[in-house]
């Protein structure tokens, strides 16, 4: 009977920085259950968080769902927004996150599916971000996982809190 593959665990060490799974899915999907309430109110702590995870989630999304980047990217400015094509009707409840800057001025951020806004992948491969190679990834990945309503499939991604002994 075939096992799952076990995880490598890391051993925790007194005082070390453990990135919070819950600031963890926020930074890649945009939500959480609290952090983007309690940890990212600003654009601020978005960039704040960013930069001290940033090398710690990225390398994990790209592998676990290639062609598609964590939203962090778009809400600190990395990579432009996905324009809306046509506004969905209001009452489907689609994501979609205000994040507040300085000067009382701030930014909508939307996850709509493709007939709203382009895809994702197509639009970064149109930026030259991502590579035929790994647009080739994506959609060997797409016909193989079916990524569920948040958009990463939990068996592809380990949260980097669940790692650690």
């Amino acid at each position: 009977m075939p096992r799952a593959a076990k995880k490598l665990l890391k051993r925790y060490v007194e005082g070390m920085d453990i990135l919070d799974s819950e600031i963890e899915m926020s930074l890649l999907l945009g939500y959480g259950l609290l952090g983007t309430d309690i940890h990212l109110r600003t654009l601020d702590d978005w960039r704040r968080l960013w930069d001290r995870w940033r090398d710690t989630v990225m390398p994990k999304a790209i592998e676990a769902r290639p062609g598609l980047r964590p939203f962090a990217c778009y809400v600190c400015g990395e990579l432009p927004e996905r324009p809306v094509l046509v506004e969905p009707p209001l009452s489907n409840g689609y994501f979609r996150l205000y994040v507040p800057a300085r000067g009382g001025t701030g930014t909508w951020h939307y996850r709509y599916p493709e007939p709203y806004q382009r895809s994702e992948a197509a639009h970064l491969f149109e930026l030259g971000v991502i590579d035929k190679e790994e647009m080739k990834r994506h959609r060997a990945w797409i016909r193989k996982v079916n990524p569920g309503p948040c958009g990463y499939p939990f068996k592809a991604y380990s949260y980097e809190q669940g790692l650690y002994q």
